[in-house]
């Protein structure tokens, strides 16, 4: 197969399929021409579909090409906030013995000169006691009630100048910012002086009039807004998710997302699509990069190493480039999301449900994603709270969802109407298997659960799903029989190894399944003999049965199938002789057969490569 998924030519390429151990079953090709576990059955003309409608290609990309490459430790130098505590040194407010430190909180001279003739504070009627009652500029606002300043004498306008501490500092040790590579302008967070002048003038206070008590708590105006009340936030509360609860939430990864956002040049302009856009992606980015959770807790791989970051942040960590420059993201061209592939980029965490902000559709479209594709296949690290009701809210242009190799658990949930890949194999899935899940989804074309633990039979919806052509179901704790295959008429490859359960016998109507060209069905319980309808089966190329508990002989008209490359039986209670008309597929000039085993012991066969399970596999 080639780098566009075409066939060189009708042959099978056999690896080291079989051969690895006698537990190991044959395993799935992925895209980038390696099997999944390690084990290779490659399939020639297998290919991922492509949708049948816009975007027209949704193919599993080949992960490889994917740049890693290791960033500098950005824990190693947090960014620390540069504003210092106010502290009073015990003097009287005088302007020409307490000089105001402009790197607190600057005050432009040339805006609101001090008058030095003005009736000064009288320290000695009125002192401000220094321990008393300090000013903790970081701690919350607290409204008096010791000595209420009397609004119609002395006015404080609360919108004059609001109080924003924490306008927009990034979590130094949570989710720390690369400096080297995205430095913070430390003029972005703090308060602009210039922005908000204060006008000693505008609301003078009579000292006379309303004297200092020295023990009373520090007057602070009771409109002056508190954390998580920017604008930004104003305009992103009704899209975000559970109304918006995360965003009060400092240590929240959507409160970080936010102050994400509200960094970015221009951010005052940007639609709502484009915000919320930047806001879903900095939820992933927030949620998972540097994040433990009960997986890497209970890893002692973990223990007395730096946690991990990212591999590539390339965008991610910047504030002036816009998302469809980032790293693994694509963007359609109306500049709305429609990719995100970050495989093997050694995600952490939880992958949050934000990212059904970037569907094209449904109930938290945004108007900022035209989402089509979600891969984060390879990181093992990677959790999702056991909650994958996100993958139901993915919109009408959702085709694609991989999470193989991740610790996604849970169950499978509804899917997408239009989904044509899913692929969760090698997770934690343990429910979901139903009817209801997969019923309707005529686009459905690749399925791949191998390596959960469904603890399930298999439904039926299988064979009635159209255009289904791949599916493995292997090392799933599967049981029940074979019945779900009864009106496949698409499938090409289906394998399902290492379940058990499975029992039952071969059913003749599966000779009716013609467009089947590669079945493995190996380490099973399936009883019966071989039925003579699988003579029927023309395209088939590569038949794995091996390890179950089959009887009987073998059936001449396994002879008819003229493109038959490898037939494993062995492991069996097989008997008889292998049929002359398999036996000349092998030999010269045809040779079509390049893998022929039973267990020679028991089946008299001549013409076999191999004659035990040790053999063929190894």
């Amino acid at each position: 197969m080639d780098s566009e998924g075409n066939s060189g030519s009708n042959t099978f390429v056999v690896g080291g399929g079989n051969s690895d151990a006698l537990t190991v079953p044959p395993m799935i090709i992925g895209p980038n021409g390696m099997a999944c576990n390690g084990i290779i059955h490659a399939l020639d003309g297998v290919i991922l579909p492509e949708p049948e409608k816009p975007p027209t290609d949704a193919p599993v990309v080949d992960p490889t090409p994917a740049p890693v490459g290791p960033v500098p430790n950005p824990t190693a130098a947090p960014i620390t906030p540069t504003t210092e505590p106010v502290i009073p040194t015990g003097a009287p407010a005088d302007p020409t013995t307490v000089p105001i430190d402009p790197t607190a909180v600057p005050i432009d001279p040339t805006t609101a000169p001090i008058d030095p003739t003005a009736t000064p504070i009288d320290p000695t009627t009125a002192p401000i006691d220094p321990t008393a009652a300090p000013i903790d500029p970081t701690a919350a606002p607290i409204v008096p009630t010791a000595v209420p300043i009397d609004p119609t004498a002395v006015p404080i306008d609360p919108t004059a100048a609001p109080i924003e501490p924490t306008a927009a500092p990034i979590e130094p040790t949570t989710a720390p910012i690369e400096p080297t590579t995205a430095p913070i302008d430390p003029t972005a967070a703090p308060i602009d002086p210039t922005a908000v002048p204060i006008d000693p003038t505008a609301v003078p206070i009579d000292p006379t009039a309303v004297p200092i008590d020295p023990t009373a708590v520090p007057i602070v105006p009771t409109g002056a807004p508190t954390v998580g009340t920017s604008g930004i936030q104003a305009r992103l509360t009704p899209f975000a998710l559970n109304g918006g609860v995360g965003l009060e939430d400092t240590n929240s990864y959507q409160y970080k997302a936010l102050k994400q956002v509200e960094l970015q040049v221009g951010v005052d302009d940007f639609s709502d699509a484009k915000l919320t856009q930047y806001y879903a992606l900095y939820c992933i980015y927030f949620a998972t990069n540097g994040v433990s959770n009960q997986i890497t807790d209970a890893d002692p791989r973990f223990v007395g190493i730096p946690f991990p970051n990212w591999l590539v942040i390339t965008g991610w960590d910047q504030i002036d480039v816009d998302p469809c420059d980032w790293y693994g993201i694509v963007c359609d061209s109306q500049s709305r999301v429609s990719t995100i592939d970050l495989f093997e980029n050694l995600l952490t965490g939880a992958f949050p449900p934000e990212v059904s902000l970037l569907s094209l559709d449904g109930p938290y479209s945004t108007g900022g994603g035209n989402l089509f594709r979600v891969d984060i296949f390879r990181n093992e690290f990677c959790y999702n709270n056991a909650d994958n009701s996100w993958m139901s809210d993915l919109g009408s242009n959702m085709t694609t969802i991989i999470v193989e190799e991740t610790a996604f658990a849970g169950d499978i949930p509804r899917l997408p109407e239009f989904l044509v890949n899913f692929d969760i194999s090698f997770a934690f899935f343990t429910g979901g298997l139903t009817e209801d899940n997969f019923e309707g989804l005529d686009k459905l074309s690749f399925v791949d659960l191998d390596g959960n633990a469904f603890n399930s039979t298999i439904p039926s919806v299988f064979g009635r799903l159209p255009s289904l052509e791949f599916l493995y179901l292997s090392d799933s704790f599967l049981s029940g029989d074979l019945s779900y295959m009864e009106g496949m008429s698409s499938i090409r490859e289906h394998w399902i190894d290492t379940n058990p359960g499975l029992k039952g016998p071969i059913y003749d109507f599966i000779g009716d399944i013609t467009t089947l060209e590669s079945w493995s069905m190996t380490f099973n319980s399936v009883t019966g003999t071989l039925p003579t309808t699988l003579g029927n089966l023309e395209n088939m190329k590569q038949m794995w049965l091996y390890s179950n508990q089959l009887t009987g002989t073998i059936p001449s008209e396994l002879g008819n199938l003229s493109n038959m490359k490898i037939l494993q039986l062995e492991g069996n209670a097989l008997s008889g002789s292998m049929p002359p008309e398999i036996c000349a597929n092998t030999a010269f000039p045809t040779m079509i057969i390049e893998t022929l085993g039973v267990d020679c012991d028991v089946v008299d066969c001549s013409c076999c490569t191999c004659c035990s399970v040790l053999e063929c596999t190894t």
